[in-house]
């Protein structure tokens, strides 16, 4: 078994070895574009469309923000006003 997962791992290190020997001679030769023009129109679309996602995210994110803010001080602000419970005498007020 040791012997198999061993003779694996040579073989990919070997194919590394010849893929990484190919690539370093064929930019020698001045052939190390990888993309066609499709491609890399395909790339720079996807960089544009990261950018305004990331962005879209950046705005959900602050809006969410603000209104757990808001919600907050709703919240404080009904906390601390008397409620019309504590009034009557006898009644025990409600639980928060």
């Amino acid at each position: 078994m040791l012997a198999l997962v061993l003779a694996m791992l040579l073989c990919v290190a070997l194919g590394a070895g010849v893929v990484g020997y190919v690539m370093i001679e064929a930019r020698r030769e001045g052939r190390g574009e990888f993309w066609t023009p499709e491609g890399e129109e395909l790339i720079a679309g996807a960089r544009r469309r990261g950018e305004q996602v990331r962005s879209r995210g950046e705005q959900l994110g602050r809006s969410a923000a603000q209104r757990t803010q808001a919600l907050r001080e709703r919240r404080r602000s009904a906390s601390t006003a008397p409620s019309a419970q504590d009034d009557s005498p006898g009644e025990y007020p409600a639980a928060s």
